[in-house]
């Protein structure tokens, strides 16, 4: 029987816009056979106005606790206290201290917005074509690479992410994922493969797999994530993902324990104790 890799991105109902305790998500994981999973809930930003997006800070202790409460009722997997968190240049200080705050296992960087736009939720996919669709890309892209130069994170979150709606560059964006690409290398960051995309208007992974094979040709290690937001969406397309990768160049899988990385071939995913 495979060994599938751990699922490092997986939400709960605390985010707002998730369903499902911690203990749920847990007893998915183990249904699948999986051997190790990390949470990682969106970070809490008392500076910005966002109800539907994360737990409000004074939560933040209560999603700690439940990760705790599952290690010891649970001890047949290990669980992995993760957190995605927002990249704002401006509110870098913020993040840096939070995230000191906590023992986290791994911390996801990403990016929702550009400026005051959440611009991968639903509602607001009209301003796509007022912002201008290449726009979108080359700002997203410049903070990511912002973002991997912060030395905040351990990995970039869904890498292609305004692509979600089905939205394309019209123009040619090599040169700009390039970048991007060679400053997740040179900081030493993973990519989050992440499954969401197959549940999303795109239908197709992020990253997609051009840039996941740039990626395996520079040596850039991977991580997977099902970004469940519901406790079926656990390890979501995991074997097929990892047969893919395989195709695509990769040999292994990262995984992580106290912001420490260890790669693990993708064929034996055992748990990195």
């Amino acid at each position: 029987m495979r060994i599938l890799p751990p699922d490092y991105h997986i939400h709960t109902a605390l985010c707002r816009h998730g369903e499902g305790e911690v203990a749920e998500y847990v007893e998915s994981a183990l249904a699948m056979g999986l051997q190790e999973i990390g949470f990682s809930e969106h970070i809490p930003m008392p500076q910005i106005y966002d109800p539907t997006g994360r737990m409000h800070i004074s939560e933040f202790p209560y999603y700690v606790k439940q990760i705790e409460s599952a290690r010891v009722k649970y001890p047949q997997i290990c669980i992995r206290l993760g957190l995605e968190a927002d990249y704002f240049p401006e509110h870098h200080d913020y993040i840096a201290e939070f995230i000191a705050g906590y023992a986290f296992d791994y911390v996801i960087g990403s990016v929702h917005f550009l400026g005051d736009w959440n611009f991968d939720h639903p509602d607001y996919i009209s301003r796509y074509e007022e912002y201008g669709v290449d726009a979108v890309y080359r700002d997203y892209y410049a903070l990511i690479r912002q973002a991997a130069a912060s030395s905040l994170f351990d990995s970039i979150g869904h890498f292609d992410l305004p692509k979600k709606f089905g939205h394309r560059p019209h123009g040619d964006l090599n040169d700009e994922i390039q970048s991007t690409l060679q400053a997740i290398h040179d900081h030493g960051l993973a990519l989050d493969v992440n499954t969401a995309g197959l549940r999303k208007p795109v239908g197709e992974l992020y990253p997609s797999e051009e840039i996941l094979k740039r990626a395996a040709e520079m040596g850039i290690p991977v991580m997977l994530g099902s970004d469940a937001h519901h406790p079926r969406e656990v390890g979501w397309a995991f074997a097929a993902t990892c047969s893919r990768l395989r195709e695509l160049g990769f040999t292994g899988t990262v995984q992580m324990a106290q912001r420490r990385k260890k790669t693990v071939p993708l064929h034996d995913a055992a748990v990195a104790r």
